[in-house]
């Protein structure tokens, strides 16, 4: 198997902008948004999705809505204390 210049020439160029680019975005005003990673119950998971459906949205708008909803009170947006599971 025999590798030709310019395979070689093409792979630096894409390595060299890829890493630019990269370290354009690293510069850039960083998101305010984390990434979250939990195990829900099966039945939970399935009665969040079925909801999300008929809401026409997407499971993360789904539970994104319903979160910040559990904080907002008739008075305003103040913290109410969550149900212990």
């Amino acid at each position: 198997m025999t590798i030709t210049v310019a395979a070689v020439v093409g792979l630096i160029v894409g390595l060299t902008v890829g890493a630019i680019v990269a370290g354009v975005a690293l510069t850039e005003r960083r998101s305010r948004h984390w990434v979250v990673c939990i195990r829900l119950p099966k039945e939970l998971h399935r009665r969040l999705r079925e909801e999300a459906t008929v809401a026409g949205w997407s499971l993360k708008a789904e539970i994104i809505s319903r979160l910040q909803a559990s904080f907002q009170q008739p008075n305003g947006d103040q913290v109410v204390d969550a149900p212990r599971l």
